[in-house]
């Protein structure tokens, strides 16, 4: 069949219609002439030979018309329109509800940002949840409230919602982001190292992305350093946490250790140029244990090093030493204002 045949058969189908019109009275008596130029002229046009005496058996529609094919149709047109409605024509509604849904979520979490801002953070986590529950799918809500368990010191929790979010969205660097700092704030040091480089790597001009992961690796790089120098296997709990070779029993120090320890030699050094070595010498408890160590050929009458530290002068002599060697503990890479903020 022809692309042009369906047309000459309906266009046929028409002049049947008009002749049949005719001849049953619908179009009136001083209309037919007119009619019938006018189906001359369809007739014509679309180069379709037309006669009422000899009809086309190829092209007429016949015994069927024009007009009962038209009923035919018009009653499936109101089946359908009276058909129920199916799961499928509900997806608009649907989809409206969901828009309506994640409307209410952002207006959820901009109250979240606002309680931030005001350091109410127990009260921004509340919102962000609710958000979260009405929009599972939004990377930034996890990540707002991964910002605000940070702020709480809850970095168990914000490592948890910093994983989450990637989840969702694994090309979310600000995720990234609130997984170092948890992981940097809990003192796993390489795991923020590695958070830190993959959220570099989706923002390579990220500043505070990168300078967290200096501070990252400057601690992990200080912590293989103090391992390395720190206390023998087996050594007290008790010394956990003090200055590396100090970990000698009952608080006194392993000297061996202390000597090697790099730190310890820079103090030393420290020491003898600004004529702190001879401030020491004059504090009471410095003089008695080095009068216990004289006498006591390394025995069990040392003092204890906690108590030499209960003193102001000799904790204040520290202080200061410690102070001018950058030994002070850095607070964690990333949480200042620009990196606890929430997602905009």
């Amino acid at each position: 069949m022809s692309a042009l045949e369906p047309k000459k058969k309906l266009v046929y189908a028409i002049l049947e219609f008009l002749n049949d019109s005719i001849k049953d009275g619908t179009i009136r008596s001083d209309d037919q002439e007119s009619m019938e130029v006018a189906m001359q002229c369809i007739s014509e046009s679309f180069s379709v030979e037309w006669s009422a005496d000899s009809p086309n058996s190829s092209l007429s529609v016949k015994p069927s018309s024009l007009l009962s094919i038209f009923e035919v149709f018009l009653k499936t047109q109101q089946k359908i329109a009276s058909t129920p409605v199916d799961s499928s024509s509900s997806r608009p509604a649907q989809s409206t509800s969901q828009t309506n849904k994640s409307g209410e979520a952002e207006s959820l979490k901009a109250a979240g940002n606002q309680l931030v801002s005001q350091r109410q953070f127990s009260a921004a986590i509340e919102k962000y949840t609710e958000a979260i529950q009405l929009d599972p799918t939004n990377p930034v809500y996890y990540s707002n409230r991964a910002a605000a368990q940070s702020q709480l010191g809850a970095h168990n929790e914000a490592i948890d919602d910093a994983l989450k979010a990637l989840e969702v969205d694994p090309g979310f660097a600000k995720a990234y982001s609130r997984l170092g700092h948890g992981y940097f704030s809990s003192g796993q040091y390489e795991k923020a190292v590695e958070a830190y480089e993959k959220g570099l790597e989706l923002e390579p001009d990220n500043a505070t992305i990168r300078n967290s992961l200096a501070t990252a690796k400057s601690k992990v790089k200080t912590s293989s350093s103090l391992n390395t120098t720190g206390n023998p296997p087996g050594s007290s709990n008790s010394t956990r946490g003090a200055m590396p070779g100090m970990g000698g029993p009952g608080g006194m120090p392993d000297l061996a250790s202390l000597m090697n320890n790099p730190m310890m030699a820079q103090m030393a050094q420290s020491l003898m140029a600004n004529g702190g070595m001879e401030r020491m010498m004059q504090n009471p408890m410095v003089q008695q244990m080095m009068s216990s160590l004289g006498g006591a050929g390394g025995g069990g009458g040392m003092p204890d090093l906690s108590q030499l530290m209960n003193d102001p002068a000799a904790r204040e002599l520290a202080s200061s030493l410690m102070g001018g060697l950058g030994g002070s503990a850095p607070g964690a890479p990333g949480a200042g204002p620009n990196n606890q903020n929430p997602q905009a």
